[in-house]
């Protein structure tokens, strides 16, 4: 038997949907499109009757193409993410099909959070095990599937359940591990311990977009890497934005790990900080990413993370940046050039 050695992109050849209704939860949908993609994937976003959707938290997302004009035998696999969306989707009997025929074929079937509703209408899940967002267990369990009740993640066969955003290291894992068995793909070389003893800070604060924290953030988590959250004050819970809601009060929420080192009040807006607060060292991070939204705003003129960010710099350590995360290290004075 032929084995592709595809190292990097061990998905190159493969064609994978990834589908789409109102109510998806955007971080599951964005995260599988884009890790696919990542591995060298074709990804083919299928609408369900429509090609524009509006997500969980009010997102606006396009689809590739509808469940109409797509045929289960030109697919290598699928992905359902969760949200309210597959309440929907499973009401569609050409769903349904498509998904059916692609588990039958023996090809990779993976659904999180919600999206094993999917599964459970295509009559797959009867004596498999796995795992669903917790509001979900007692459908799993009628449905006939044995629900593993400690695991974030778990593969039966072609089929791969998650439960949550959180869990998106995990089933991804188990997701990329699926196609490689299945479709004899190499892997790349010590793939999921690449950063194992690493730990990366990611910059947190009101209004930091989401998709930029938690894709970053599973990255690393899926390559054994420690994930710090870093912020104005440790053990604050703030809020998430994103593309379409900037200022997310509705949003997702995240919790601080530790502070940044308070060196007095910032002049241009008038936020409390605590001096006892264990504030982060550059020494105690491999490597700083700083996300786009709103929040850059909020924290671009603070005195002990600009200092932090010119250590690190100096130091030769990784600092990334997305979106409008550049103007945190323009403040910090470490960028330069001309028009």
């Amino acid at each position: 038997m032929e084995v592709k050695v595809m190292k990097d992109l061990p998905l190159r050849g493969l064609r994978v949907g990834v589908f789409l209704e109102d109510g998806v939860n955007e971080v599951e949908c964005h995260y599988n499109r884009l890790r696919l993609k990542e591995g060298g994937a074709e990804v083919v976003v299928i609408g369900n009757n429509k090609l524009d959707y509006t997500g969980e938290l009010f997102e606006s997302l396009s689809a590739d193409t509808k469940i109409d004009d797509v045929n289960s035998i030109d697919f290598d696999g699928v992905i359902i993410p969760g949200g309210l969306a597959p309440e929907k989707l499973r009401l569609n009997p050409k769903v349904v099909n498509f998904v059916r025929d692609i588990y039958d074929r023996g090809k990779v079937c993976a659904a999180i959070c919600h999206g094993q509703q999917v599964f459970i209408s295509a009559g797959m899940l009867k004596g498999k095990r796995a795992v669903a967002a917790w509001s979900m267990v007692d459908d799993l369990v009628y449905s006939g599937a044995k629900h593993v009740s400690d695991a974030r993640a778990v593969r039966d066969g072609n089929i791969v359940t998650g439960r949550f955003i959180h869990d998106l290291p995990e089933f991804y894992s188990l997701v990329l591990k699926a196609f490689s068995e299945i479709e004899h793909c190499d892997l790349p070389e010590k793939y999921g311990s690449r950063l194992d003893g690493k730990k990366f800070g990611i910059l947190a604060d009101d209004a930091a977009y989401d998709m930029h924290i938690f894709y970053t953030g599973g990255r690393i988590q899926e390559e054994s890497g420690e994930v710090i959250i870093m912020g104005r004050k440790e053990g604050t819970v703030v809020h998430l934005g994103n593309d379409t809601w900037e200022w997310g009060d509705h949003g997702y929420t995240i919790k601080v790990d530790r502070s940044l080192l308070n060196k007095g009040a910032v002049d241009s807006h008038d936020f409390p900080y605590e001096d006892e607060l264990r504030a982060i060292k550059p020494s105690e991070i491999d490597g700083l990413i700083i996300p786009g939204g709103l929040a850059t705003w909020m924290v671009r003129g603070h005195p002990g993370l600009k200092d932090l960010i010119k250590e690190m710099d100096s130091s030769g350590k990784h600092i990334t940046t997305i979106g409008r995360g550049p103007k945190i290290l323009l403040s910090a004075g470490i960028l330069g050039g001309e028009w």
